[in-house]
């Protein structure tokens, strides 16, 4: 797994600061307060088991295996493959994130997504949102569900 970390400021007036960010192969993980962690797949880019697992894997590293509260968002003709989504929902997935909150982009999107909550089923909480403002605030109603 190839990482590079730098400081950044999220411009969105709702977002908690952040406190820095992983840029991995297919994903920006950004670190947030209030135990968020926003995960960005980068434009064009097909989501694999190899970066759910390096996703996962930078997680639980910063948060030195406390669980996350996942803010998940997608650019431009990105997604995932059906055997990342099915990781990603997998029991392996629940010891990391807490809730899911994912930010549809297009109608497309959010059949893929829905498809997620659905049929994947992760063993979490797991909300679709139409924009980061609302995602954030139902993480926030959710951090009961991370570890003391």
């Amino acid at each position: 797994m190839q990482v590079s970390v730098t400081s950044c400021i999220n411009s969105h007036p709702l977002a908690p600061f952040p406190m820095h960010t992983v840029d991995l192969k297919a994903v920006t993980v950004t670190f947030l307060e209030g135990d968020v962690v926003h995960a960005h797949f980068k434009d064009g880019m097909i989501g694999s088991v190899d970066d759910v697992k390096d996703l996962f894997q930078a997680i639980e590293e910063e948060r030195k295996g406390r669980k996350a509260l996942l803010m998940v968002s997608v650019g431009l003709g990105s997604s995932m493959t059906n055997e990342a989504r099915a990781m990603a929902s997998g029991p392996e997935s629940n010891h990391v994130i807490a809730a899911d909150a994912i930010i549809v982009r297009d109608f497309g999107h959010q059949m893929s997504a829905n498809a997620f909550v659905r049929y994947n089923r992760p063993g979490r909480p797991a909300q679709l949102f139409p924009d980061q403002a609302s995602a954030l605030a139902w993480l926030a109603q959710q951090h009961h569900l991370i570890d003391p």
